[in-house]
């Protein structure tokens, strides 16, 4: 009994995955991908190593090859660590490489076990290289370690959208809708956000400016905690000025802060035409500052301002329309929408791209201020 069990202890321990040595591994925690003037891909890998007399270390490689997978082959031979996958969290594609469709890019992702479905996706609007071997000056082990973070933490603040693969391949196989990612560039040698990048269907067409983001993000999805500032006509309040204001009433621009913004929306479809829709959205937020010292205990002064603020988003969002139908773009979702409560003239991917130029949204807008003033 005792051989026939130390037999089977045997058998089971042969079969097991060998060990590796950490102080061997090359830890891959950020992948660029680049696209060469000879139609390569050039990627650049951020990879911890570890060393038993020192602090965990960082390295970036970068080498070329013809597909994504061969990067690693390429790269392997410039560490004499063993390159492994399982802690990529961070996957960057330059916008010319984008341009030509992520989905081939997305496969490799997909099919790697040891890559988190989890990870961050981004675009660059300059070599992802550069983005990668650009300076760190925050307490990071690595610059992408700290574009990663960036991108957790914009996400958490509700200034872009999810940006993890899951979320990219949902909105890519949802029929009626085009994904989209945070847009990276550098600035004074720092990675930065300065926008988020519209696809259709995995090729990437535009990138938007900060104030359509924030707008498309309140097509998107319902804020819970959000910010934002709208620039209304400077004599909109004028008669609310007070009276010991030393501001010469028209003079001086008027700039609104909201915060702690919530929002809902309801999309409705016109039945059986996709191109016609309805957009109502309620917000509601603290008013954190304003830059004309109106009379903000005057009920009617209020009620004017909400109103105000309500009419700027409201023309915000029709702008920010355009620029997705002149890109024909719907990261929205209004195609999705619609075949959610029509089963006759569905969309398909197809003939929704060439629907979306003649789309008509009818927004109505509500704005409610919750708390104003120091006395509230």
């Amino acid at each position: 009994m005792k051989w026939s069990s130390l037999l089977v202890v045997l058998f089971l321990l042969a079969g097991c995955i060998p060990k590796s040595y950490i102080e061997t591994l090359g830890i891959i925690s950020a992948v660029g991908y680049d696209l060469t003037e000879d139609e390569r891909i050039r990627g650049t890998l951020v990879m911890y190593q570890f060393d038993a007399g020192e602090t965990s270390t960082s390295q970036v490689v970068t080498g070329e090859a013809d597909t994504s997978k061969g990067i690693r082959f390429a790269t392997s031979r410039l560490t004499s660590h063993q390159l492994v996958s399982g802690q990529v969290r961070l996957e960057i594609f330059e916008n010319e490489l984008a341009k030509r469709g992520m989905m081939k890019y997305m496969d490799t992702l997909q099919r790697d076990a040891a890559i988190s479905d989890m990870g961050y996706l981004a675009t660059s609007e300059v070599p992802s290289e550069e983005l990668l071997k650009s300076g760190n000056d925050e307490d990071r082990p690595n610059t992408g370690n700290y574009i990663q973070e960036l991108i957790k933490k914009s996400i958490k603040e509700e200034a872009i959208p999810n940006a993890v693969l899951t979320s990219f391949l949902h909105d890519y196989y949802d029929t009626g809708k085009d994904p989209i990612l945070p847009s990276l560039t550098l600035e004074d040698d720092k990675a930065v956000i300065n926008g988020i990048s519209l696809f259709q269907d995995d090729r990437y067409v535009h990138t938007t400016s900060h104030e359509h983001t924030f707008y498309i993000m309140l097509m998107k999805q319902e804020f819970d905690h959000g910010q934002f500032q709208v620039q209304l006509p400077k004599d909109a309040l004028e008669k609310y000025h007070k009276k010991e204001s030393i501001d010469q009433p028209g003079e001086n621009a008027l700039h609104v802060s909201i915060h702690e913004l919530n929002s809902e929306h309801a999309i409705t479809p016109s039945k059986g035409d996709p191109t016609k829709q309805s957009f109502k959205l309620k917000m509601e937020g603290r008013l954190l500052e304003i830059t004309q010292d109106i009379d903000l205990k005057n009920e009617e002064a209020v009620e004017t301002l909400e109103k105000e603020i309500a009419k700027q988003i409201k023309r915000h969002l029709q702008e920010t329309l355009q620029v997705l139908i002149d890109n024909r773009v719907d990261p929205v979702g209004f195609g999705a929408k619609y075949n959610t409560q029509n089963r006759t003239n569905r969309v398909t991917k197809e003939n929704w791209r060439e629907q979306i130029p003649s789309l008509q949204v009818d927004f109505d807008v509500s704005f409610k201020l919750l708390r104003y003033g120091i006395s509230e």
